[in-house]
């Protein structure tokens, strides 16, 4: 589909009705035949051309390997298409990979905002205790983070993406899907008997959207997916956490709310479509005292899931009592009759 949008102006040239008007355009040019599955916002990717450059020995013996390659996603919609080339950073995909050898079942570990430094991801996602229970993980890096942000920089991680630019927002989770199914082909050619996906915040919304794009039978398919305090309406966290910012006092002068964000987002909301993996294979924990991703948030994709929250006692930072729930995680997922060789052991910790 080739949608027209209008000449985009500078901000300082819109007026509040104007950006009203380009909100509708965007959302009806999304929904215009890509909220089911499969749908043509998240095609098929092909086979990877993957980059390996080892890195070392990592944890219990397994070898750490970086693998870069060509992000080759191809935006929805026209008019992103060339400020998706020009962000040149980010045409490179990116994971670091922990693996013992052919055969075990691969954790994709998906980063929060800010987040897709793989020092910061080992120590976030507790990668050693994964390892040794049985487990290879890649931690995946998002569009706009880490290595893929403009000119590389740290305090850069995450600007871009997401942001109040609803095009280059959409459009990056549509980069993030293809790219990640991209690695999960990658990982099954190399031997990963199952591919589970593990994201935090951001990387929750981006699990459970990917759990509703692609379930083992597809391509670059998920077979377990874990959301960890996740973010799950993109329209109302930007909505409430932007309470007293000007830029909301504008929208609302324009006629901008809440609902009319939602349907601009629709097109990647990890609620939009049912999940593709299996029930039982689905889970999300969350902090009763998160204030950045509420509970009501995971409340919503576990509903939708048609699961229970497991919970722990602290909040989105300081996630206090989580050692306890990534503990019955494991446990669960160690009864789950995944192939590959899973540690089964109910007492270890």
């Amino acid at each position: 589909m080739e949608a027209r949008l209008a000449p985009r102006r500078r901000r300082s040239e819109l007026s509040a009705d104007d950006a009203r008007a380009r909100l509708i355009a965007l959302a009806a040019a999304y929904r215009d035949g890509t909220l089911g599955a499969p749908s043509p916002f998240f095609p098929a990717p092909e086979r990877p051309a993957v980059r390996l450059t080892p890195v070392g020995e990592g944890p219990l013996g397994t070898q750490v390997v970086d693998l870069a390659y060509p992000s080759e996603y191809v935006p929805y919609l026209a008019a992103a298409r060339d400020p998706h080339q020009r962000a040149t950073d980010n045409l490179t995909a990116r994971a670091r990979w922990w693996t013992q050898g052919r055969n075990r079942p691969t954790l994709v570990m998906i980063h929060g905002w800010g987040g897709g430094h793989p020092w910061l991801s080992e120590r976030a996602f507790g990668v050693p205790y994964w390892l040794r229970h049985g487990y290879d993980v890649a931690a995946f890096v998002m569009p706009h983070h880490g290595a893929r942000a403009p000119g590389s920089r740290v305090l850069r991680s995450g600007t871009h993406f997401p942001s109040l630019n609803p095009l280059r927002t959409n459009e990056a989770f549509g980069q993030a899907i293809h790219d990640l199914r991209a690695l999960a082909r990658f990982l099954r050619e190399r031997g990963a008997t199952a591919i589970g996906a593990i994201g935090m915040s951001l990387g929750g919304y981006t699990t459970g959207l990917w759990a509703s794009v692609a379930g083992p039978a597809d391509v670059g398919g998920l077979d377990l997916a874990v959301a960890i305090i996740p973010a799950v309406s993109l329209a109302k966290l930007m909505w409430d956490h932007g309470a007293d910012h000007p830029e909301r006092a504008r929208a609302v002068r324009g006629g901008i709310d809440v609902d009319l964000l939602a349907d601009a987002f629709a097109v990647h909301a990890p609620t939009t479509r049912p999940a593709r993996v299996p029930r039982e294979r689905r889970f999300v924990i969350a902090g009763e005292r998160d204030q950045i991703t509420p509970p009501e948030q995971a409340e919503a994709l576990a509903a939708h899931w048609g699961v229970p929250v497991r919970w722990f006692a602290g909040g989105h930072l300081a996630q206090l009592g989580r050692a306890d729930a990534i503990r019955a995680l494991r446990r669960a997922l160690g009864a789950l009759d995944l192939p590959g060789r899973v540690f089964r052991g109910e007492g270890g910790r």
